[in-house]
């Protein structure tokens, strides 16, 4: 949910909800002082009754009111009345129907007779007004609701403008590219100061950006060198015929160790470039060309091994960096060899999009939480340097692709990638 959205959902409930509450207070309150208003006309009423009666020795007339009846009933005795003021519906004569009455009784002595006086006052026109009132109330209750919303519309969303701009920014940042970075001037103190912070954040991103990728481009050239220095030297040392056995099984060990570290430089070098997102050349191409001929260079090894090959390979076009997906199956085909056992399978299938290679190997499943990691080796007795996964995990990453690893029991081993 956007910030926009959640800010204008929140705005509008409470607001709905302070003017629900306030329009019921409002509404209750003002039936509250309109009926007391009322009572005190009734009580004023019946004390001009009692003065009336106590000067004149005789009830006044009824004088007709609007809104208000007064009756005179005579009793024998005085009439408990218990409260003298009360609400009741009852018929009124003029409107010819029931309506609600506020109403006020009390006992009256006229020469010694007793009568029920009842004055009554109607609160039709009170409930009108009230009714009235809310509506009027819950109609400026809309024009600001109303008003609110537009305003929240176009008003915040020009505000926050500026903001969606910066992350547009951010979103269209490369790091490859040298160009300094630049926002607009806002007249919002924070944005400006957000747009600052962001942009000294992606200057130092491109410095060290800029400083790691001179340093993976150096120490590809400078580490090769060397490497290549011992390997010739030790080239010259295994033709000597001088050397007793030792000495040679000697150099024959620093040989492997240095194939071992010109294997590891590489790996690692690959994967800083891969980080560095140094492989920006991407093309469509169909996969299943470069796949069978990754077969066809595997094939004598498979064969050497007595490992049976079962492929289902379709036309499967990719938009992607030849080179990169060219060491995935390098990767992908090496490990599957690698790992498997003498007489084993590797099953190979290209269908829709999706390449599972499986193959026979060790009889339980590998980690899966280190699997991807660099340097994770599942045996600590191999040879390997435990790049190799990492390096397929990190081309996926940087082409979109999805890597995963499954288990079937007994002992197949499953890899597939989701073009």
């Amino acid at each position: 949910m956007k910030l926009f959205t959640k800010y204008n959902r929140i705005n509008v409930i409470s607001t709905v909800i302070i003017f629900l509450i306030g329009c019921i207070a409002f509404a209750v309150l003002l039936r509250y002082v309109v009926i007391s208003q009322i009572d005190e006309d009734l009580k004023i009423e019946k004390n001009e009754i009692l003065t009336y009666v106590a000067r004149n020795k005789h009830l006044p007339g009824i004088i007709e009111v609007r809104d208000q009846y007064t009756t005179y009933e005579q009793v024998a005795s005085p009439v408990f009345i218990g409260k003298s003021i009360y609400t009741k519906e009852a018929y009124s004569t003029a409107e010819q129907e029931k309506e609600i009455q506020r109403i006020i009784k009390f006992n009256v002595n006229v020469n010694g007779r007793w009568f029920l006086v009842s004055v009554s006052k109607s609160l039709a026109g009170t409930d009108d007004l009230i009714h009235s009132i809310i509506i009027i109330t819950i109609t400026l209750i809309l024009l600001i609701l109303i008003t609110t919303f537009f305003i929240n519309r176009f008003v915040l969303r020009r505000l926050w403008q500026p903001f969606y701009e910066t992350l547009q920014s951010m979103q269209n940042f490369n790091l490859s590219e040298t160009q300094a970075i630049h926002f607009k001037e806002t007249a919002i103190d924070e944005f400006n100061y957000l747009n600052k912070v962001s942009a000294n954040a992606m200057t130092k991103a491109q410095r060290d950006y800029q400083t790691l990728k001179e340093f993976t481009e150096n120490a590809s050239h400078e580490m090769q060198t060397p490497i290549a220095v011992i390997r010739s030297k030790l080239d010259m040392l295994i033709q000597n015929e001088n050397f007793s056995e030792a000495d040679s099984k000697y150099i024959q060990n620093a040989y492997t160790a240095l194939q071992g570290l010109s294997k590891l430089s590489q790996s690692l070098l690959l994967l800083a470039k891969i980080e560095n997102n140094q492989f920006n050349e991407k093309a469509d191409f169909d996969l299943k060309e470069l796949l069978e001929s990754k077969i066809n260079q595997f094939d004598e090894l498979w064969k050497g091994r007595n490992i049976v090959i079962d492929c289902g390979i379709s036309n499967c076009m990719i938009h992607g960096n030849f080179y990169l997906l060219d060491i995935l199956l390098n990767n992908l085909l090496s490990n599957a060899t690698k790992y498997n056992i003498q007489q084993g399978t590797i099953l190979i299938y290209l269908v829709e999009s999706r390449l599972t290679i499986t193959n026979t190997g060790a009889n339980h499943a590998l980690n899966k939480d280190a699997l991807f990691k660099r340097f994770a080796k599942q045996n600590s007795t191999s040879e390997s340097h435990g790049l190799g996964l990492s390096i397929i995990y990190q081309i996926c990453q940087a082409s979109g692709f999805t890597c995963t690893y499954n288990f079937k029991e007994p002992d197949q081993h499953i890899f597939s990638i989701s073009f």
